[in-house]
């Protein structure tokens, strides 16, 4: 079998289409699934990850321009993440950088090959303000058939390490390695778990993944789809297209600006993302929980101070981990403060005293686990501080 797609079809995997590709959407019930990603790994086809190839002297003046963070200083096996602005400092979509030998992989879920590859075409096409002396070559991988999959949780390394030694164990966040079976292991992640996104021709990745099934079952490993980042990326929020998107690509609105390297060289969208930083803005996303036990919140229920609305929820889902529902919100700059009460939530089951969260709203378990010294398998060793 040469594809993951072919692999899913046989698995009798739900597909879906994300930035353009199909892949699962799940392979368990979504409860099934966001257990493993909290409790033990879960692996999941990230083949939706838009990877554009960037070559040449230059090729860090050129990526750097449409990024921003800055570029310039990441080195060899290193990544980094970046937000692509548009022209008028709103969010494009997001994007991780890798760092070779020979120049960069750019590494998008929201953005598609196409649309990345017209970005770079409008910077490179700005070469003498740029300094750039020869356009470096800019290339879709999929021409190589490259995907990409994603083995995530408080486990995720000890089954990684099986595989790939104990390489893996010391491998710092935002750093990569590339294994002798011609792939490449990127440590990353958005969702405050241990997470391995492993790159490189599809063919590789089948028996990989194969592999990593047979040799997770004693990790309680499940495989999965894209449907637990629906809980999930709540829990741990970030930029998400799918959540953010219809209200706000404002990156000051949606508390972003860490993702943004203001004192870096011009980048796309800087000047007008210096200004958005720079005026006041009229609401902020802030998380918010309720105060009692409730029966649902809901996209578009109304947030009161004192009878007054003062803002709405964006995105709400039930939390298995903080037992509770949990909610993002846009509510207005004086009243969105974190960890403060007094707000009234009016939800479709009645009015629900509620009160601000800072985020995330979840204390991740990854952080309990270290790797020198836990283990899942090893019954001599702790699984963990608890």
């Amino acid at each position: 079998m040469s594809s993951l797609f072919d692999l899913h079809l046989k698995s009798n995997a739900v597909m879906g289409n994300y930035n353009n590709r199909s892949i699962p959407s799940s392979y368990h019930d979504i409860l099934d699934e966001y257990k493993a990603v909290r409790e033990n790994a879960l692996l999941v086809d990230y083949s939706h990850m838009a990877i554009v190839s960037v070559t040449g002297d230059d090729a860090w003046i050129l990526v750097n321009h449409i990024a921003s963070a800055d570029i310039s200083i990441v080195r060899d096996e290193q990544g980094i993440y970046s937000l692509v602005l548009n022209d008028d400092g709103t969010i494009l979509g997001d994007m991780y950088v890798l760092c070779t030998m020979d120049g960069y992989y750019i590494l998008s879920e929201d953005i598609s090959v196409a649309r990345i590859i017209e970005v770079l075409n409008i910077a490179a096409a700005k070469y003498d303000d740029l300094g750039i002396q020869e356009i470096p070559e800019i290339k879709s991988m999929e021409e190589d058939d490259w995907g990409a999959i994603m083995l995530e949780g408080p486990y995720s390394w000890e089954l990684m390490s099986e595989i790939y030694g104990y390489d893996i164990i010391g491998l710092p966040y935002c750093e990569y390695m590339n294994t002798d079976d011609g792939l490449i292991v990127f440590r990353c992640g958005k969702h405050g778990e241990f997470a391995y996104q492993v790159i490189g021709p599809q063919i590789l990745l089948v028996e990989l993944w194969v592999k990593l099934q047979k040799l997770g079952t004693k990790y309680l490993l499940k495989t999965g789809g894209l449907d637990y980042q629906r809980i999930v990326r709540v829990e741990n929020p970030g930029w998400d297209k799918s959540i953010y998107a219809e209200y706000s690509t404002n990156p000051v609105e949606l508390q972003l600006q860490w993702a943004i390297q203001y004192d870096k060289e011009d980048f796309n969208g800087k000047a007008a993302a210096e200004l958005m930083s720079a005026q006041t803005t009229a609401r902020k996303v802030v998380g918010i929980v309720p105060c009692v036990n409730c029966a649902s919140l809901s996209k578009g229920d109304k947030i009161l101070v004192n009878g007054q609305t003062v803002g709405l929820v964006i995105n709400a889902v039930y939390s298995p981990a903080a037992q509770s529902w949990i909610a993002l919100a846009f509510i207005n700059n004086p009243y969105a403060l974190s960890d403060i009460d007094g707000y009234t939530i009016k939800t479709a089951y009645g009015d629900i005293a509620a009160k601000t969260k800072t985020l995330p709203f979840i204390y991740n378990f990854s952080l309990l686990v270290n790797p020198t010294t836990h283990s899942y398998i090893d019954l001599s060793k702790a699984k963990s501080v608890l």
